[in-house]
């Protein structure tokens, strides 16, 4: 019987472990992403440029479905890690940066990192939300993020339904996450002969259907 347990709790954890993701083409923008989809609706895409040398920018997407939050860990875990999350308000999308040196709603981070829209992959319809940003300066070599020169990555991800305590101010406080885990990306598989002509795409200042 304990050997029977052994196996069953190895087995749970190599399925927990194998979360990967696939390429994705968003049907507006027509970017092609390495994306993870959860069975909520969240769903977080990375878009690379072909050479990874000196490079430190990602397009990033990341939605899901309600008013709730979403978020990623651009090195894997919560702590001490370059975090984003975004979420809807309204017909617009609020996004930010976040770093934590302990579990809770993490705090603003500051830095030379940007968020810059990239409008046509970035929406609002009746059956979820996506947004769509260049990540410019966000790859970053002291730990808070994976490597520019890696070929696979494990980014973590985390959501809660629940909508934020103040939709319209990106600072605001956010409940736990109701789900969260990991997921191995394929770096190779991201990168694009098309990065540039999408980062071209990414609009300097806020348009309609965004706030920062």
């Amino acid at each position: 019987m304990t050997k029977l347990l052994t196996l069953l709790v190895g087995g749970i954890a190599t399925l927990a472990a194998a979360q990967t993701a696939a390429p994705y083409t968003d049907a507006k923008s027509n970017i092609t992403f390495q994306a993870y989809q959860h069975t909520t609706g969240y769903f977080l895409g990375l878009a690379l440029p072909n050479d990874p040398t000196g490079n430190t920018d990602v397009i990033v997407t990341i939605g899901g479905k309600g008013t709730g939050w979403s978020g990623v860990s651009l090195a894997g875990p919560m702590k001490n890690a370059l975090l984003v999350l975004a979420w809807p308000n309204s017909q617009a999308i609020v996004g930010s940066f976040r770093k934590t040196a302990q579990y809770g709603s993490p705090l603003i981070a500051t830095g030379t990192f940007t968020q810059t829209l990239i409008a046509n992959g970035t929406y609002i319809n009746s059956t979820h939300w996506t947004y769509t940003f260049l990540c410019s300066k966000c790859i970053q070599t002291d730990g808070t993020t994976f490597a520019a020169s890696a070929n696979t990555t494990v980014l973590g991800y985390a959501l809660n339904s629940a909508a934020p305590s103040n939709k319209a101010n990106a600072a605001s406080s956010v409940s736990k996450h109701t789900s969260r885990g990991q997921v191995t990306f394929d770096l190779v598989k991201a990168r694009s002969k098309d990065f540039a002509t999408w980062k071209a795409w990414a609009t300097p200042k806020v348009q309609q259907g965004f706030q920062a």
